[in-house]
């Protein structure tokens, strides 16, 4: 038998009760028995199951003891009449999860044995457990198949250890007094019970958010215990370690445990100072759980990856900040002599364009000082943006002229925005600035030259309606903030202007309305 495994016995119930009958063709595959635990416990559940003894009733048996096939047995449940080969057990969980009714068998010559049934199965289970030649009610069965399938297990299966999603061969023991004192008379059963899986990852928590970012990396040889109830107070403590993991190259680990109520432990690793906060964010899948977890109950066959532990080393305050500054030249560039701008209010945002807030939930925002210069100080390691606001009279000249990133403006001429930075512990950005100019405009007067000189003589009226493009140099449309081309029509008196525009080079182009061509 292999050795002992806790986590396939800590969290079992110490007993059920159970209906049963047979044949086992109500549910799953066929099988000796299918029983219905119904007790409350955590393997409450339809499974198939077999006998153990091939000479013990099953009748009046209701309720009972249960232990793993993978732990120590008391010894009252070893020797004959009961579990006469214990070493075995490993083989007896080999059959049960090699799927084999209803499956054709080969001889050890290649020769055809037919197709397995759950009476070959059983009549399996006995010979390598009991050592006996009962066949009762073991339905349309073959020895030679049931003796070539055991020999397969005592050979294959010596040391076999089901994983996620195989089945555990549970044992249960008839107790009808209820006393602790097992009845002889009664049929020791084996229920197939699926298997649970436990992790998943430990990362480190760049920004100390708690929660798995993108990029943030999984810390490998961090040691994880699994914890559940072994005293049976109803408590699970952080002493009650029944396994031990260490996480993967990639942060990752898992344990395959029976169904039951466990707990994770995180050891701290070496190299990292903090704990990330627990439970942060909403989502079980990527925040993290602190370095003991809550219970988590898991059903048979349940696979629940979402215990996961965030560390990251002592983090120093970040800050951000620079310069507003009038852009004489318009350049984009912050030129000798060019002042800064006083009062600019100035926003601290997310990289998705919302506000950072305090602690109150207030926008976080400041204005430049006489100087020009603004800062934002004591931040959270993480992505932010800033966003100006043009004071009356100016707009935002070119963003990223000349590619120096600290002397050039950085807010976005439509909407006064930066580009997103991060910031890591302790880091200050201080090359985030805004340029500003004082906008331009053009315009005058479309007329109906009634003469056909060329010129604006008196008496000659303005057109109203007419469409006009505002152009860039080589004819290109000039846009707005959205990509939308920047036009307008004349008014009544055929008058028409563009205001607030950067300075730089323009064309106009007119568009003739019907009727008309240009003079």
């Amino acid at each position: 038998m292999t050795d002992n495994l806790q986590n396939f016995s800590a969290a079992l119930p110490d007993e059920v009760t159970f209906t049963w009958k047979a044949p086992g063709n109500q549910f799953g595959d066929s099988s000796y028995l299918d029983i219905t635990i119904n007790s409350d416990s955590t393997i409450d559940g339809q499974y198939d199951a077999w006998c153990i003894d091939s000479d013990r009733s099953l009748i009046g048996a209701t309720k009972g003891k249960v232990f793993s096939s993978y732990e120590e047995l008391p010894p009252e449940l070893i020797g004959p009449g009961n579990i006469e080969k214990p070493e075995n057990l490993d083989s007896l969980n080999w059959i049960i999860n090699q799927g084999f009714v209803g499956t054709e068998l080969l001889g050890e010559n290649g020769d055809n044995l037919g197709t397995i049934t759950y009476g070959d199965i059983q009549r399996a289970i006995w010979s390598i457990l009991d050592d006996v030649n009962i066949t009762l009610g073991l339905g349309n069965f073959s020895e030679e198949r049931a003796q070539r399938i055991a020999e397969l297990a005592l050979t294959q299966g010596d040391g076999f250890v089901p994983g996620f999603g195989q089945k555990l061969a549970v044992i249960i023991t008839p107790d009808e007094t209820d006393d602790g004192v097992f009845n002889p008379d009664k049929q020791f059963i084996i229920a197939e019970v699926e298997l649970s899986k436990l992790g998943n990852f430990v990362f480190e928590d760049t920004d100390a958010d708690g929660i798995q970012d993108a990029g943030e990396e999984g810390i490998a040889g961090v040691t994880v215990n699994l914890l559940s109830d072994v005293d049976g107070d109803g408590e699970i403590e952080a002493n009650e370690i029944i396994d031990t993991t260490t996480t993967d190259a990639n942060g990752e680990y898992h344990f395959t445990v029976v169904a039951g109520d466990y707990k994770v432990q995180f050891e701290q690793p070496e190299g990292f100072s903090e704990v990330s906060p627990s439970q942060q964010g909403g989502n079980p899948e990527v925040d993290s759980d602190g370095l003991i977890s809550d219970v988590v109950n898991l059903a048979p066959g349940e696979e629940d990856l979402s215990i996961d532990a965030g560390f990251f080393n002592n983090i120093e305050p970040a800050g951000l900040g620079d310069f507003v500054f009038e852009d004489s030249n318009g350049n984009g560039i912050q030129d000798t002599g060019e002042s800064g701008v006083d009062g600019v209010l100035v926003k601290l945002q997310n990289p998705d364009g919302s506000a950072v807030t305090d602690g109150d939930g207030n926008p976080i925002t400041t204005t430049t000082a006489a100087d020009g210069s603004y800062s934002f100080t004591g931040l959270t390691p993480g992505e932010y943006k800033v966003m100006f606001v043009a004071p009356d009279g100016f707009v935002f000249t070119t963003a990223n002229a000349g590619g120096d990133d600290t002397v050039d403006s950085d807010a976005n001429p439509s909407n006064g925005m930066t580009q997103t930075v991060t910031l890591e512990s302790g880091d200050f950005n201080d090359t985030l600035d805004a340029g500003l100019i004082q906008p331009a405009g053009l315009g005058d007067f479309v007329f109906e030259d009634s003469n056909g000189n060329g010129i604006q003589d008196a008496g000659e009226s303005g057109v109203d309606g007419v469409l006009v493009k505002l152009q860039n140099p080589d004819g290109s449309a000039v846009t707005d903030g959205d990509g939308n081309p920047i036009t307008t029509t004349t008014a009544a008196d055929g008058s028409y202007s563009f205001t607030g525009l950067t300075p730089g080079e323009y064309k106009v182009m007119f568009v003739a309305p019907d009727g008309f061509v240009f003079t």
